[in-house]
């Protein structure tokens, strides 16, 4: 039984798809609701579709998977599972996800369905023939919050939810320019396309500034709309994106060493989840 779930949690990416539950849970927050019911099936059903997401990635990238050490011992290209199996369990996540995002209502899980087209119909593929699929991949990060957002019955177009959305989009860029900088050779042989050198790379240290500066100030566009209140939340995400953009210079400028092993990554990833998590507290803050 161990040992299923084990293989359940990689063809999954367990660790992944959490991520992406959590960010959809913060969307529902950040809209000013308070069912804990509702805030736990757009958890549930975001985790059920990037679940689904996930193990037709691993479906469709068995041969990428095979040739790369960091993905090779995956289910499927590990001979765990099989494609047939694998895609059984992506057909079963799919519905029961899709089903639990209808229970909320029906805008949530056509912007469900659509994540799901977009990362494994369109960016997927296009990776391995362009490095713009940076791009798409990025618009597909960007829309769980939004599901949440809708599942709270708030439109799709208000501005706030456009900027936390376009927030996330903004950092996605970093995150996937960071993972490629470290996985560059294995990417390269498994035959993906990618637009960045190495860390000691002029070009793409410019490259990764821009982002970080750009995702940096877009944070502070939250306080300045309103979209933050709270003082001590306000000053929480400015010391958080001093503290972001002082380890990118120390690392992306000094230690080159540093940013090879993930580094950067881990610190961007982590600045991620702690913004989140304040501007969610302000929401909570704000309507106790």
């Amino acid at each position: 039984m161990n040992k299923r779930l084990a293989i359940l949690a990689g063809l999954i990416r367990i660790k992944l798809t959490l991520a992406v539950a959590l960010s959809a849970t913060i969307g529902y927050v950040f809209s000013g609701a308070g069912d804990i019911l509702t805030a736990l099936m757009v958890a549930l059903g975001v985790l059920l579709l990037s679940s689904a997401s996930s193990v037709l990635n691993q479906i469709q990238e068995l041969k990428q998977d095979a040739l790369m050490e960091r993905t090779a011992q995956r289910p499927i290209p590990s001979g765990e599972i099989t494609v047939k199996q694998a895609m059984l369990i992506f057909l079963t996540l799919l519905f029961a996800g899709t089903v639990v995002l209808l229970g909320i209502n029906f805008i949530s899980a056509i912007v469900g369905i659509t994540t799901i087209l977009l990362y494994n119909g369109f960016y997927t593929p296009l990776k391995k023939k362009s490095s713009l699929a940076i791009f798409p991949g990025a618009l597909v990060g960007a829309l769980p919050p939004m599901i949440g957002w809708v599942g709270a019955g708030e439109p799709i177009m208000h501005p706030a939810i456009i900027m936390l959305s376009g927030f996330m989009f903004l950092w996605q860029i970093p995150h996937f320019l960071l993972l490629a900088i470290k996985y560059r050779e294995q990417y390269l042989n498994a035959g993906f396309q990618i637009s960045v050198g190495g860390p000691a790379s002029k070009q793409t240290r410019r490259l990764l500034l821009l982002w970080v500066l750009t995702t940096s100030f877009a944070a502070l566009f939250f306080p300045f709309f309103g979209l933050v209140q709270n003082t001590f939340i306000v000053a929480a995400i400015i010391l958080l994106n001093c503290l972001l953009i002082f380890a990118f210079f120390r690392i992306a400028f000094t230690n080159y060493e540093m940013a090879l092993k993930g580094k950067l990554h881990g610190f961007v990833s982590i600045y991620m989840l702690l913004f989140l998590l304040l501007i969610a507290a302000d929401s909570l803050i704000l309507n106790l």
